[in-house]
């Protein structure tokens, strides 16, 4: 039988790439979950991992964490989201957002889900491997396959799993009137495709899922897309640790002057100090930067124009390279 492809990381902050697939996997109770960061490789900022599940019978417990700010970015299939005492369903490129102390739990709720996560700050993201076992199958586990819940408390209680089994699961609402646009201050928040703060910039469109005014600096997530040709001159950050996810399309991406060509749900490490361009290959490409530990991506809404549309613009309508040269964004500069 074909085994499926797993990579070891490499517990320290170095630039890598993933392919579709590859990272720590772990079956988490019939759901498959590949780490693909972790507290090593972003230094501290935050674990990062797919989670793939089909029909669930029932929901995780609800629970809360004390330290820890939790997303989800639906990829595939049917995902229905729990956040005090309000229920959504997730579809493609709908994401949710759960800060700490908020008591939430998930559920798939179609044949095949998946989902791009960030818990932050990192080192949560071991949850997996401590109550989980290694997987390395194709696909999921079929529906009798045996799961050994043994650890599964002592992991709950190890990584702050605080369950609240008082509270009853709410009934699912539309949310179509509260769920298109960011919101006014730190809270749960389910934020529908296509929705956040969009800025245009040579080229490329950033929506912005989740800013850092709304969980007190400890991440940046949004999308970027944009057509072929659209490219980014090489940038580096100081402090600010970056990865890449990329949703679709197929993307040039070159680390530290080393050239990667990346398909859908491959993924890029790049700690800070790495330099790091893009250059869209396909005849348009859609991928997630998640960001930790500063500013550094913040340049796309400063020098960016504030937009409604998907248009992207002509690809070379400014020259970058300069206007990020003059950018106040503190943690950010042009590599070489």
């Amino acid at each position: 039988m074909t085994k499926a492809k797993t990579k070891s990381l490499p517990k320290q902050a170095v630039a890598y790439v993933l392919r579709q697939g590859e990272g720590e996997t772990f079956n988490v109770a019939g759901q498959v979950v590949h780490v693909l960061a972790g507290r090593e490789e972003t230094n501290g900022g935050y674990g990062a991992v797919v989670c793939e599940a089909t029909l669930d019978r029932q929901p995780i417990p609800l629970h809360y964490h004390e330290r820890e700010y939790d997303t989800w970015f639906c990829t595939r299939g049917r995902l229905r989201i729990w956040a005090n005492g309000k229920s959504r369903i997730l579809t493609e490129g709908d994401f949710a957002f759960v800060p700490p102390n908020d008591v939430h739990s998930y559920q798939s709720v179609a044949p095949r889900t998946q989902f791009f996560g960030i818990v932050a700050p990192g080192g949560w993201e071991g949850f997996f491997g401590s109550a989980g076992s290694e997987w390395a199958e194709p696909g999921l586990p079929p529906e009798n396959h045996p799961f050994d819940f043994s650890r599964m408390g002592m992991s709950m209680q190890r990584y702050g799993v605080m369950r609240v089994p008082e509270q009853i699961y709410a009934d699912v609402s539309s949310g179509d009137t509260t769920d298109r646009a960011l919101p006014g201050g730190r809270q749960s928040y389910v934020l529908q495709a296509g929705y956040g703060q969009r800025h245009r910039l040579a080229g490329h469109l950033s929506t912005q899922v989740l800013p850092r005014s709304l969980c007190d600096g400890v991440t940046d997530i949004r999308t970027i897309e944009a057509g072929q040709g659209a490219s980014m001159p090489a940038i580096r950050h100081v402090h600010t640790h970056v990865n890449l996810y990329l949703l679709s399309g197929t993307l040039s991406l070159s680390l530290n002057g080393e050239a990667h060509v990346l398909s859908a749900g491959d993924f890029a490490n790049i700690p800070a100090g790495t330099a790091y361009a893009t250059q869209v290959e396909s005849g348009a490409a859609r991928w997630l930067l998640s960001a930790a530990n500063g500013d550094g991506l913040e340049f796309w809404d400063e020098l960016g124009a504030s937009t409604e549309e998907f248009t992207f613009g002509p690809a070379r309508e400014e020259n970058l390279a300069q206007l990020l040269k003059g950018s106040v964004t503190s943690d950010i500069g042009v590599a070489g």
